[in-house]
């Protein structure tokens, strides 16, 4: 009986070592289940949406596109990846759903700005290969830049819903399968924008800097920007203010001061070649009554007078409403920009703490 029980055991420990001995060890052995997914629905976002805005930002390392010039396309960089233990070829086709940008935008997921993008806008691969190997490849979004620039788009964002699906092996993560293109057309059309501010603007706020003041420690003169006779209303001062609103760019008529006919406040730099816009805005008030203008005038010492704006086509203007002036430059220019007002009703005028300039190096 010992006997028979001894050889008992010593025939399940050799059988329990030889199963061993024929197992993986923990390092060979592969875990998790293998999905195919679009990395942009997630990158952006880590989770909270699918959305993939374009551009991405405002420099080389996060833009998200490339364009075509010799096509005139817009190339939004797309992909497919495999995640999980296994590999091999596979392939996924490629399809949009109009259905989920309405919902979202029915639903106010999306801003109030953004439509639908046209299906003649833009063209997709029918389908993406995955070669053995590899876990991933890459794909675009092609948008026709003629029809981006079109005014019927101007202030607009265009979403597209691009969506992987029938994967002819391995499963999708269907909450990642879809992602969610928004394209800013301003930001895109004349952007991604650099803040040059201060490399070319002499104090340009944030706080300004006054050169003299009044008695009263009310108003003063803007350092180093022009301001003509009309701008230094406030006994000869003007152009600054420091009040409630703090240390700002400023000019108004009436509560006891005079009108201001034909004031001016500028600043004449000198700038490369390339894209720009110029703003005071936001404003801290904005309360012009007459119309009032920024402007900006290449190749000129000075701003033109108050009554030689409107038509003149050697300068570029806009409403002190509208606060932003854009311009292109052939080559490195002298500019003046600034600031022209006719303040003929009592009660008006404005405020900023800061003028910015902007450059865009990638303007379409």
């Amino acid at each position: 009986m010992k006997l028979r029980s001894i050889t008992f055991f010593l025939l399940l420990y050799m059988a329990v070592s030889g199963f061993i001995s024929c197992q993986k060890s923990a390092s060979d052995v592969g875990y998790g289940l293998s999905y195919i997914y679009m990395p942009q629905a997630i990158n952006q976002s880590a989770g909270i949406n699918n959305n993939f805005n374009v551009p991405a930002g405002t420099d080389t390392s996060t833009y998200n596109y490339q364009v075509d010039t010799v096509n005139a396309k817009l190339d939004v960089l797309l992909g497919v990846y495999l995640a999980g233990p296994e590999s091999g070829a596979y392939t996924v086709t490629v399809q949009t759903n109009s259905d989920t940008i309405q919902q979202l935008i029915s639903t106010q997921v999306l801003d109030a700005t953004t439509i639908l993008m046209p299906a003649s806008m833009y063209t997709l691969p029918t389908s993406v290969n995955v070669n053995a190997g590899a876990r991933g490849n890459t794909f675009q979004l092609a948008i026709d830049i003629a029809q981006l620039k079109q005014s019927q788009y101007a202030g607009k964002n265009l979403a597209l819903a691009v969506k992987v699906a029938n994967p002819t092996k391995y499963a999708l993560n269907s909450s990642l399968s879809t992602t969610i293109i928004v394209i800013n057309v301003n930001t895109m059309v004349i952007g991604p924008a650099n803040e040059i501010t201060s490399t070319y603007i002499k104090n340009p706020g944030s706080p300004f800097v006054a050169s003299s003041m009044d008695g009263g420690g009310r108003w003063g003169t803007l350092a180093l920007w022009t301001e003509n006779a009309a701008a230094r209303s406030h006994n000869g001062n003007g152009g600054f203010c420091n009040d409630g609103d703090g240390l700002t760019m400023d000019m108004e008529s009436g509560w006891g001061s005079p009108q201001i006919y034909n004031g001016k406040i500028y600043q004449t730099i000198n700038l490369p070649a390339g894209s720009y816009s110029f703003t005071p805005a936001p404003w801290v008030w904005q309360g012009t009554l007459d119309p009032t203008y920024v402007v900006v005038a290449p190749n000129l010492d000075s701003l033109p007078d108050y009554s030689n704006i409107i038509g003149n086509n050697a300068i570029t203007s806009a409403n002190l409403s509208v606060g932003t002036v854009s311009f292109t430059l052939a080559t490195p220019s002298k500019v003046s920009l600034g600031i022209v007002v006719n303040y003929i009703q009592a009660g008006q005028g404005f405020k900023t703490h800061a003028v910015h300039l902007y450059n865009y190096p990638k303007h379409l």
